[in-house]
């Protein structure tokens, strides 16, 4: 693909993305540019949030989106990217996008968990007998013991492996888009893209979301306390039932029907084990 075909694609990209005209998206494309960041709008989809979501992502596969594409970019420009380990590592959040997302609170073990499994299975792998250094859940993502079980490294790949299938045309379309418009540019499309910055700016924008929700509660006439055993959302769905109809909202994510949401065969492949 010759240079100029390259920026025209990155453009029509950028435009898709961030709804600019393809004019300034072209602009931003052919020189370093500010992130993109706007208030009040999904810090990686850029779609408008609700007051519903007290935080700066639609949604948790959005919020896993940027943490992978930080990932993504730190490790091709330190080089980690060449360490087969990394690789692998890389491969497998990547899949788990494809998947709808890794089910982290789900896959949470506590500490007391943990020992359990470690000393039941005696601090060895029960796939080869060597030493077990990862705790895998052998079906799902129950934490219940009998779905756990100690394995080493390698065990534990091969059998996340043998759950993968070969991601299809239309998935590689999408990674590919991903690592065009958010990875390989020098100048990180999006704030939350930033893998140098975004840890440091994220407290205070999600502080500076929240402080504005709240004076537009204290507009209806309320302050948090006054909904102290409510969760943020439900809180909100009780001041705007009261006060106004929203539009529906509808987190923006990769769409079921698209081949990558959690009816997929990739999926289903994925949600059988880690």
């Amino acid at each position: 693909m010759t240079k100029d075909r390259r920026a025209k694609q990155d453009a029509r990209e950028r435009k898709a993305l961030t709804g600019e005209s393809y004019t300034t998206a072209r602009r931003h494309t052919s020189r370093t540019a500010e992130p993109q960041f706007k208030p009040d709008h999904c810090a990686s989809c850029l779609q408008q949030l609700p007051n519903q979501v007290e935080r700066l992502f639609c949604s948790e596969l959005c919020r896993q989106t940027a943490e992978v594409i930080r990932y993504w970019r730190a490790i091709v420009r330190d080089g980690r990217i060449e360490n087969s380990d990394v690789s692998y590592a890389l491969q497998t959040r990547v899949a788990h996008l494809l998947a709808g997302g890794y089910p982290k609170q789900k896959r949470h073990l506590s500490d007391e968990i943990r020992q359990q499994v470690w000393a039941r299975d005696e601090g060895r792998c029960r796939g080869c007998g060597n030493p077990g250094e990862e705790i895998d859940h052998i079906h799902g993502d129950s934490a219940d013991l009998a779905n756990l079980q100690l394995l080493c490294a390698p065990c534990h790949h091969r059998k996340t492996e043998q759950r993968m299938v070969p991601a299809g045309a239309e998935q590689k379309s999408y990674i590919a888009a991903l690592q065009r418009s958010r990875v390989a540019p020098q100048s990180p499309l999006l704030l939350c893209d930033d893998h140098e910055r975004w840890s440091t700016i994220e407290r205070t924008l999600r502080k500076e979301r929240r402080e504005g929700l709240l004076a537009q509660l204290a507009e209806y006439g309320f302050k948090r306390a006054d909904f102290a055993s409510y969760s943020w959302s439900d809180m909100w769905d009780e001041v705007l039932d009261e006060n106004y109809d929203e539009d529906d909202f509808e987190a923006h994510g990769i769409d079921d029907d698209s081949g990558f949401g959690p009816d997929s065969y990739f999926a289903r492949a994925m949600a059988k084990d880690d």
